[in-house]
């Protein structure tokens, strides 16, 4: 009887137990999303059923695909598993929509656009994917399938981004992506010049029309446009192609976007890029139009904004007058392109366009997608809905507070910095109107006062400055510029503070001279915090700047660090467009680190692979990058991380993808940048690196973030492990340890934040500790947090973050409170097979709870409901319950009654009270019992104070105490 209650025992408590996974020692610490969802993020496509608008796709820059099957109003993420993120273009089989074609690699071009690997296909609805090739097409612009054969399909692939490598062009398979065939006949095939957009016949799918496109991105230039690209046109399914010329600009061209009017396939649009002429008498960058399937083009408007960018353009399927140009703007003509109007003059939808479905059957309803996410018009545009409901933010940098439950700060791309808290007292979760926005533009750094919250300091692109008060939301510029830096002189004397004193964007100008620039500042700019003093911050450009007083006055404390190479950090314009908005600056500093230990010590790292640290606060600084082995010069420095358990050791981590390498490069220093070891060679193959975290408190523990998820490593870098559950494929790009809770928070560049609750486990999981059959590991203090929830229905349509597993909901109505629990961590041997319990009692031994633990081994995390086990059942009870149990057989189908029996039986001989409850408990699980049972007694509940823990395995016993812990609210504290 004993092994059978045992397992009943070990069934009860598993409902307990956090979720692990074959991650082994990191699969207890589960990634929860807490939003947020406010700010949408880079939408790329959108597709949807024909026959069905309510089923509909986004592709996400680099986060992902969604799938919804009600307009909105719910989502589901549905190519979180796979080894990429990035996504260029969907494509729906529309007889069988079941059939979906991802194409990877975002194929727009900014400063930090992703990449992917290839091809993915769906035959159902989603579910899985399998990858169909084409790996080294990296950046995928359109995919488009045959209108009957669900075996053809073609690919428009632009190629690398940052070199002339890889694969790129138009590719066409016949067999459901099993081969795939380049297509030729007539492309450019000079290996520089990819295929941009693609359009078939919806009448002819032999006809097809192709626009080919070069563009190369380097760290410090763009260059956009060549003599090759240009719209090609095929008549017999890509065997043999025609460029076409008459009425299009001669001359190199740049981004092409295409576009076909669903009801008469003569009629095109297209978008050049080229010179621009401002004369529509003469071909030049613009908006052209044909009706005459391509034969001629007449060319309608000179508009053409950032064609790098977007060089999207749509036919309304029912209305050929009806045109849609996407840009910064949403522009709209209803005479065929020749006139324009702002399609969102509110700019209720604001900003960026990228993507648009217009439904075939009704001529005022589309699905329009920008880098603030995806929105719904059924009106034409008179009215949008905004889908708030994903959580795709794209973060570049985050900071946290110190407040309880503390809150999370962080900078965006194209969507200003944002802030909300890391949990919510309401027990629908994190809900959208929690987080606030803190200004426009590209959010970059959040450095926030540990010792006053409303003391926040937050940058932009191209080192902007502000000091914020999350209380009152003011804010107050003040960046360097020659009118604040107390010591110009000592590196300018010739400076003339007068002539653009305030600075720039992207360049915090001041000139010593007619065309020489002071000061640059990369597009992401560190701004740092002193760790010994709130009031003195680092924002770093070509010089270190320090100000003391929250920036007001500014210090240079370094020479310009880095290589100064003349034909790479002054903005030069390459392109057949200028677009000089500083994403280009280079020579400057990416990656600041003050050392926690010595005040005197801070490390430098540069866009153009300098490595500079300085031992007397900026005196003197030595570049130590000659020391660093195997890393090609020039390789974008990603991040440096000061120890902050010896001043001599620091991390470093090379980014090579804007060289078009793609490498694992991390490095650890133990003697100043005297020599620097490479500690990544066990990470796989092709990870990009952009953050590397030494713990707070364990020197063996550290954390990786990549472009394609997390690492950790228990051995300071000799072994790293995936540290992912939970969380998606998706780019990190920073990592933040909060100094008090021990979370670990992740900024992803296209799913929002995410934590990872409670990492002090792995701060305490030393060699002694590895070597123990059990150990209970000192415990976090929970806090029993009031419930505030707001409550009231607000249907289904509304995203809330994730609070904690510690907060349990009662249920999931809108009436429904939260119960808190307190999560206990322990260790076990590997190997060690022996039974696990704990003994959870009050300090006097009053009240007890006893529990069996089902684990695996490594760290195990028990979630304690805050209760003690109930008083003992007298005889009596035991006999009552016996007799209404056989009472209630009658009523039982006959599997249930079997069952039942079978517990009857164990219940008569069970041993003790706990065996006793656990079998009663489980009988709610068989069919037509739980309103049977009626209430079991319960027992009673902790409440603040400190309770013992005792861990048992066979003779093996470790004990703690647990700590709960009031809500702050309640004495004063917290928000």
């Amino acid at each position: 009887m004993r092994s059978c209650h045992l397992a009943l025992s070990l069934c009860i408590a598993s409902s307990s137990l956090l979720a692990q996974n074959p991650e082994g020692t990191f699969g207890s610490f589960a990634w929860r999303n807490i939003g947020p969802a406010n700010m949408g993020g880079r939408i790329v496509d959108i597709e949807a059923v024909e026959k069905d608008w309510r089923k509909v796709f986004l592709a996400h820059a680099s986060g992902g695909v969604f799938k919804s099957e009600n307009a909105g109003a719910s989502w589901q993420p549905i190519f979180d598993r796979y080894p990429v993120s990035s996504i260029g273009d969907i494509a729906l089989f529309q007889p069988n929509p079941e059939i979906i074609w991802v194409g990877t690699g975002e194929a727009n071009n900014r400063n930090s656009v992703s990449w992917g690997n290839g091809i993915y296909k769906s035959m159902d609805g989603g579910e899985n994917f399998v990858h169909m090739g084409l790996e080294d097409t990296h950046q995928i612009a359109r995919v488009i399938t045959h209108p009957r054969d669900p075996d053809i399909a073609y690919v428009a692939a632009i190629g690398h981004l940052w070199g002339y490598s890889g694969d790129r062009g138009l590719f066409k398979t016949e067999d459901g992506g099993a081969t795939w065939q380049k297509l030729a006949g007539g492309l450019p095939a000079d290996g520089k010049t990819g295929a941009t957009d693609l359009l078939m016949d919806p009448r002819d799918p032999e006809t097809l029309y192709c626009a080919f496109y070069q563009r190369l991105r380097q760290p410090w230039v763009f260059h956009s446009g060549g003599p090759e690209g240009g719209i090609f046109k095929s008549s017999n399914g890509g065997r043999t192609w025609q460029k076409l010329s008459a009425g299009l600009p001669a001359g190199d061209t740049g981004r092409i976007g295409l576009a076909i009017y669903r009801s008469d396939p003569r009629i095109l649009m297209a978008i050049i890029e080229a010179e621009q002429t401002g004369d529509l008498s003469q071909p030049g960058s613009g908006i052209y139009r044909s009706e005459d399937a391509g034969e001629s083009w007449t060319y309608v408007n000179t508009y053409n904004n950032r064609p790098f960018y977007y060089s999207q353009i749509r036919i309304n399927p029912l209305n050929d007058q009806r045109v849609y140009v996407l840009t910064t703007r949403y522009m709209v003509s209803d005479d065929g392109g020749k006139t324009l109007r702002n399609g969102s003059a509110d700019e209720e939808i604001h900003g960026d366009f990228h993507a648009l479905w217009n439904d075939p059957h009704n001529a005022d309803r589309y699905y329009i997608g920008q880098d603030k996410g995806a929105f719904l018009t059924q009106d034409h545009g008179e009215h949008f809905q905004m889908f708030d409901n994903l959580a795709i933010g794209q973060y570049y940098r985050i900071g946290v507070d110190m407040r309880e439950p503390y809150y999370v700060y962080g900078g965006l791309q194209d969507n200003g910095s944002w802030a909300g808290p890391s949990f919510s007292r309401d027990v629908r979760g994190i809900l959208n109107d929690s987080n606030w926005k803190l200004h426009w533009g590209d959010g970059m750094f959040v450095q926030i006062d540990p010792a006053d919250w409303r003391k926040v300091y937050t940058e932009a692109e191209g080192g902007s400055f502000r000091q914020y008060d999350p209380l009152t939301r003011r804010s107050q510029s003040s960046r360097p510029s020659p009118a604040n830096i107390s010591n110009l002189a000592e590196y300018y004397p010739q400076a003339l503070p007068a002539e653009n004193a305030a600075g720039g964007r992207g360049q915090g100008r001041g000139r010593a001279g007619r065309g020489q620039r002071l000061f640059r500042f990369n597009w992401t700019a560190p701004l740092v915090m002193s760790p010994q003093d709130s009031r003195s911050l680092y924002l770093a450009g070509n010089h270190v700047f320090k100000t003391s007083d929250e920036g007001k006055t500014w210090k240079i404390i370094s020479p310009d660090l880095s290589t100064q190479d003349s034909g790479k950090h002054s903005p030069r314009q390459t392109s057949l467009t200028r677009d000089l908005t500083g994403a280009e600056t280079h020579c400057s500093i990416t990656t600041l680190s003050p050392s926690s230990i010595d005040p005197q010590v801070i490390w430098v790292g540069t866009d153009d692979g300098r490595v500079h640290v300085t031992r007397d606060g900026g005196a003197a600084w030595l570049d130590v990058r000659a020391a660093v082995p195997d890393v090609p010069e020039g390789i974008w420095v990603s991040r440096l991380e000061a120890s902050h358990f010896v001043s001599s050791r620091a991390y470093l981590t090379f980014d090579g993808h804007r060289s078009d390498r793609f490498e694992p490069w991390v490095f650890r220093t133990e003697d100043f940048g005297q020599s620097w070891q490479n500690i990544g060679s066990s990470l796989p193959a092709g990870e990009v690196l952009r953050v590397v975290r030494e713990d707070l408190r364990n020197p063996e523990l550290l954390f990786l973030g990549s472009e394609f998820g997390i690492f950790a490593s228990l051995d300071r870098g000799a072994s790293w492990q995936r540290f992912m559950t939970g969380l998606p494929t998706v780019p990190v790009y920073d990592l933040v340890i909060h100094p008090r809770d021990n979370d670990l928070i992740a900024g992803t560049h296209g799913r929002s934040i995410w934590i990872a609750d409670d990492i002090s486990p792995l701060q305490q999981l030393d060699a002694q500790v590895r070597a123990s059959a059990v150990h209970l590991f000192d415990q976090r203090p929970a806090v029993l947090w009031e419930n505030r929830s707001r409550g009231g229905q607000r249907g289904h349509f509304w995203f809330a973050g994730e609070n904690p597993p510690s907060l349990r909901p009662s249920s999931s109505l809108a009436r429904a409170r939260f119960a808190n629990s307190a999560m206990i961590s322990y260790w076990r041997m590997p190997g060690n097979d022996s039974p696990l319990s704990l003994e959870i009692s009050s300090m006097d031994g009053s009240k007890t709870r006893l529990v069996s633990l089902e684990s695996a081994a490594g760290v195990g995390r028990y979630l304690w409901d805050l209760r003690f086990d109930p008083p003992a059942m007298t005889e009596e009870q035991v006999a009552t319950t016996l007799r209404s149990l056989e009472r209630a057989m009658d009523g039982l189908d006959s599997e249930a009654a079997q069952r039942l029996a079978s517990s009857l039986e164990d219940l008569r001989g069970a041993e003790t009270e706990a065996e006793r409850r656990q079998i009663l408990q489980s009988m709610r699980d068989i069919p037509g019992m739980r309103g049977r049972l009626g209430r079991l007694p319960r027992g009673p509940v902790a409440g603040p104070g400190s309770y013992r823990l005792t861990l048992r395995s066979g003779d093996e016993v470790s004990r703690r105490t647990i700590e709960l812990r009031p809500d702050p609210i309640l004495m004063g504290r917290g928000r």
